[in-house]
């Protein structure tokens, strides 16, 4: 059978699909798929390269992916989930009917309706490979997560790939300068190697990456990690929630109302609907003042730095959906200067109330790498992908942030690059060698001229709390991949109470920026499951692998007895088959309504 190559960006507001397939001339072609899904009316199908992560479950029971299911966000929020990449790793699930729907499950449903359209793309084919990316600074929890919902959506477990997105969109990026003119190319590398900076600003993360890119002596690439910033949960959706704000205190005016009455006048399920329509209005703005500041550069030859003034009395006015009560219904509009102002707190430090904004990751990346601390000096390209990196006021930010040193090199494709790169790095994964820069020689007759050397780090400190010690540490964050680890001497089998014999205990599990840190941020607890009752005080070994793809796994086994070597769960949620029967049985209604 054919190989086919597929890459999917598992995002927070938005997902996409991409294949790579190999042209007559040798290149990688990459592109994003159009995806079949329920339009708003919830009548026909329509086509679009992004569909929502959003899942609406209807009075009866059928499952919705896609823009009908964010449409119903606005109609009835409490049978709609969303962001639930938000959520993916932690013990949470909502409540819809008499069902309770984990994060995982949500994901599935969306990578199920992405697994069909490319099965659809290449003729009806049933495919079990592909990549899915993860933000970069996931920890193995989240990433183990996305791979349950991975295999819950129908791809075989030991054929999903996982690669960080920052380092897909890179790939992307490399694949397309490589097909022009070394003349014509963005980044230079001239035989030297280049500090690159990847800046993703997606619909619920920002994810910072430092990339060290060079070429190596026999033409291929070498790109490694260098620093990843600490977890952000900032996008786009935070961007339109201060809008939102905003948009309400017009309204309120106009109105001639406060909020508390507002609420006292209409029940709940209008107050929800309110919201999601001026969120829905945000986002539209945002578009809206994009698209049309790009055309006006392009078709009046200008520069946005030099002219930026000129885009401030841009304005956008739409009226709010007829659903809601008949005086809540009216026009609303916001102009660019405006909208500007109240998202400065998401662009400056000095400026952030709640610690949640651009400058925060890109300061924490430089701070962290792994070569010592660095500055903005010494990053030589910033790259941006995400959505939200189409927006020109943070275009600007950047620039700001950068001493107006370097440009920032806007991606082609900001919303599909991560598929994309993803689609690329699945059809050259056999060809992918992932060892360190400093384990190849030139006389290292392996590595062919079309090779990439890539390598992974662990992007977070986790720790293991002991009681009455110092946390023992079971990954630590820049570690090169792969690795593996055994730690003995620190661990004892552990009872409540005048126990004697346990068949199973716990390890708490923490990230921090060191073991003594104050701030720290709990993760589930790993598990230990004896074959047979084990002696409280028990002596306790255990083994840490972490693969190139940062797949982490914990082995355990008693310092006298190392013929029972235990699989430790290391905070995974394990599905019943009940769970899964019920899914692939709602999965089935999905296809048949598309």
């Amino acid at each position: 059978m054919t190989k086919r190559y597929i890459g999917i960006d598992l995002g927070t507001t938005n997902s996409t699909v991409s294949v790579a397939n190999l042209t007559v001339r040798g290149d990688i072609e990459a592109h994003a798929l159009e995806v079949a899904q329920v339009d708003e009316s919830g009548n026909s199908i329509v086509q679009d390269q992004t569909l929502p992560s959003v899942l609406y479950i209807d009075d009866q029971g059928h499952p919705y992916v896609g823009r009908f299911a964010k449409r119903m966000n606005g109609v009835y929020p409490q049978r709609v989930i969303k962001e639930a990449k938000r959520h993916i790793g932690e013990d949470v699930s909502w409540p819809i009917d008499d069902e309770t729907i984990r994060p995982e499950v949500v994901s599935s449903y969306v990578l199920k309706i992405l697994k069909a359209q490319a099965e659809e793309y290449y003729g009806g084919e049933k495919i079990s490979s592909v990549v899915i990316t993860i933000p970069a600074n996931f920890n193995f929890q989240q990433q183990q997560a996305t791979k349950a919902a991975g295999v819950l959506s129908g791809f075989d477990k030991d054929s999903i790939h996982m690669i960080p997105e920052p380092t897909a969109a890179l790939i992307d990026f490399l694949n397309e300068e490589k097909k022009l003119d070394p003349s014509a190319r963005r980044l230079k590398l001239d035989g030297s190697k280049k500090n690159l900076m990847v800046f993703d600003l997606g619909g619920g993360t920002c994810d910072v990456s430092i990339l060290q890119v060079g070429e190596t002596t026999n033409g291929g690439i070498d790109i490694q990690e260098l620093s990843i910033s600490q977890y952000t949960e900032l996008g786009g959706i935070d961007f339109d929630r201060k809008v939102v704000n905003e948009l309400m205190k017009k309204l309120l005016k106009h109105l001639n109302i406060s909020f508390k009455q507002l609420k006292e006048k209409y029940d709940k399920k209008d107050i929800l609907r309110l919201w999601e329509n001026l969120l829905d209005f945000a986002e539209k703005a945002k578009k809206s003042f994009s698209t049309r500041i790009e055309n006006q550069l392009r078709t009046q030859q200008l520069d946005y730095f030099e002219s930026k003034e000129k885009f401030d009395n841009l304005s956008f006015r739409e009226m709010l959906s007829s659903q809601l009560p008949t005086d809540l219904v009216t026009t609303l509009s916001i102009t660019k200067k405006e909208y500007d102002t109240v998202i400065e707190e998401l662009l400056y430090s000095e400026k952030s109330k709640q610690g949640k904004n651009i400058e925060e990751p890109i300061l924490n990346a430089l701070e962290h790498a792994k070569t010592g601390t660095m500055t903005v000096n010494d990053i030589d390209a910033v790259f941006l992908v995400g959505g939200m990196t189409y927006y020109h006021t943070v275009q600007e930010r950047i620039y700001d942030i950068f001493g107006h040193r370097i440009r920032p090199i806007k991606s082609i494709n900001p919303m599909f690059a991560v598929s994309r790169g993803a689609a690329v790095y699945h059809h050259q994964i056999d060809k992918i060698n992932f060892k360190t820069s400093d384990q190849i020689s030139i006389a290292d007759t392996e590595i062919s001229s079309q090779d990439v050397v890539f390598t992974n780090t662990i992007p977070n400190n986790v720790y293991i709390d002991v009681i009455g010690a110092d946390p023992v540490a079971l990954l630590e964050k820049g570690t090169k991949l792969p690795f593996e680890r055994i730690i003995e001497d620190r661990f004892i089998v552990t009872g409540t109470g005048a126990t004697k014999t346990v068949n199973a205990m716990q390890l708490e599990l923490f990230t921090a920026t060191s073991a003594k840190s104050i701030h720290t941020k709990k993760l589930k607890s790993a598990t230990v499951n004896f074959k047979k009752p084990v002696p409280v005080n028990s002596k306790l070994v255990l083994k840490v692998e972490c693969n190139q793809e940062r797949e982490v796994s914990v082995k355990a086994w008693l310092e006298n007895d190392e013929t029972e070597v235990i699989d430790v769960n290391i905070g995974g949620h394990e599905f019943t088959e009940k769970e899964i029967e019920n899914l692939k049985a709602k999965q089935e209604r999905i296809n048949k309504i598309k």
